[in-house]
């Protein structure tokens, strides 16, 4: 019997070690956005707080490339994309030479990532 089924089993025991991966496929680039957001909030000058938004610009198109649960996704995407225009506008601000604000519309991302941070957690 156990020569019947080893066959079966081999490729779900794969399937299954690659479950862990795809759970953390999200969480490198979330963490970056967030660690990115930090350093935007807390820089002293316009250049650093640029640096690092365009730093969160691209770990957000990573976050948003990666697989998900497709009930989660259209939220998790909707929230993304919010975010996605905030930045934008932070940054057309800072190059007006307006950092305040640039500072509010980062201000918007916390309050973006309250409401759709939830969607972006991969079980479920």
């Amino acid at each position: 019997m156990l020569k019947t089924v080893r066959p079966l089993l081999l490729p779900l025991m794969f399937g299954l070690m690659a479950l862990p991966a795809m759970a953390g496929d999200l969480e490198q680039p979330m963490k970056n956005i967030g660690f990115n957001y930090k350093q935007a909030v807390k820089a002293d000058d316009a250049a650093t707080m640029e640096k690092h938004i365009k730093e969160m610009k691209a770990q957000l198109d990573i976050a948003k490339a990666k697989n998900m649960p497709t009930a989660k996704k259209e939220k998790f995407l909707e929230g993304m994309n919010e975010v996605q225009t905030e930045l934008d506008a932070s940054l057309a601000a800072l190059q007006a030479g307006d950092q305040e604000k640039a500072r509010a519309h980062l201000a918007k991302i916390n309050d973006l990532k309250k409401e759709y941070h939830t969607y972006a957690k991969q079980k479920g």
